[in-house]
């Protein structure tokens, strides 16, 4: 075990540990996030080049590699993320009959950050990565890193596809899907159109996120206090994936929320994520939990009832119709 290796190991314990909090290991991620920036060939000082290497695919933006990167900076989105994939994989092997549980890792970004610890924690024979980009650049960085820190036998492939086209092998079907190409109120990344053609291919899998859903509500008043909740706009989990089997068309199926009669304050979307089993991220915990305001800046009068619908293709993203009395106002995320 090389020393690199080594390190990893010390944090990976707890990262992986299902009975800390996400708030008790922030000092692991912190440590995990200077590892692999240590060990990369990928500059992530300054912001220079940001968006090199970004695409705008037919599901939606693959984010540049130094974007991806910098998701490794959130403490409790990479706590929650590698503390659930450890779980479910867990889970699967306890029921694998001895073979080691096949993860398919979809948007790997630089680092393939979630899959470091539950590969230092887990033997290759006990588990088995198939590593996927759309960037060739992006995947480099992840083998090359991967690598440097002895846990290459861990992967049994890497795959520069689109995750939202990718058509797996049948003999190798994943146990854990794990994709976190997500953006606020799932808009603008393909995380819909990914987990939609992967579900589709291996419903038996462990999906991570197990569950993401957007609100319609208002942001808290100070910190500490709840967001309010007015309804659930829209779903992602394997329950709606099943449901859109069917669907053929631009756009999925969402609620109708109707606002209350006084309006204190503007309405936000609210992003709420089940990563596995109990383990959540909350509003305000990360990026992705951000209360989001509306596009367009409609003048939104009370009592109105806001119609949405999630739209597909190259901007995905939740968009509504206003019922208003005598005139109708509409916008898109």
């Amino acid at each position: 075990m090389n020393s690199a290796r080594a390190e990893l190991a010390a944090m990976a314990a707890a990262l992986c540990d299902p009975q800390r909090s996400l708030a008790s290991l922030v000092g692991e991620t912190v440590q995990l996030r200077q590892l692999v920036e240590r060990h990369s060939r990928l500059t992530m000082d300054g912001q220079d080049g940001l968006r090199d290497g970004e695409s705008f695919l037919p599901s939606g933006w693959a984010i540049s590699p130094v974007q991806a990167g910098l998701c490794a900076r959130e403490p409790y989105r990479s706590a929650a993320f590698i503390q659930g994939l450890a779980l479910a994989v867990r889970e699967r092997l306890a029921v694998s009959g001895g073979r080691p549980v096949r993860v398919l890792y979809a948007g790997c970004g630089p680092f393939a950050l979630l899959a470091l610890p539950v590969m230092a924690v887990l033997d290759a024979s006990q588990v088995q990565f198939a590593i996927l980009d759309v960037h060739a650049e992006t995947l480099d960085y992840a083998r090359e890193l991967i690598a440097a820190l002895d846990l290459a036998s861990h992967v049994a492939e890497y795959i520069c596809a689109d995750a939202a086209a990718y058509r797996m092998p049948a003999g190798a079907m994943p146990d854990v899907i794990v994709s976190e190409t997500m953006n606020t109120a799932l808009g603008k990344e393909p995380q819909v159109a990914i987990l939609r053609n992967l579900h589709a291919q291996a419903p038996a899998a462990a999906l991570l996120p197990a569950a993401v859903t957007v609100h319609l509500g208002l942001d808290r008043r100070s910190p500490g206090e709840p967001c309010t909740d007015w309804g659930r706009v829209f779903a992602l989990d394997a329950e709606a994936l099943r449901a859109w089997r069917h669907e053929q068309g631009d756009s999925l199926p969402a609620a109708s929320i109707r606002l209350p009669d006084v309006l204190e304050q503007a309405p936000r979307l609210l992003t709420r994520i089940r990563v596995h089993g109990d383990i959540i991220l909350g509003d305000h915990e990360c990026s992705l939990n951000l209360p989001l305001p509306l596009p367009g800046k409609p003048n939104l009068a009370g009592g109105s009832v806001l119609e949405f619908r999630y739209r597909l293709g190259g901007q995905p993203g939740l968009e509504f119709r206003l019922r208003l009395p005598r005139t109708g106002q509409g916008g898109r995320m």
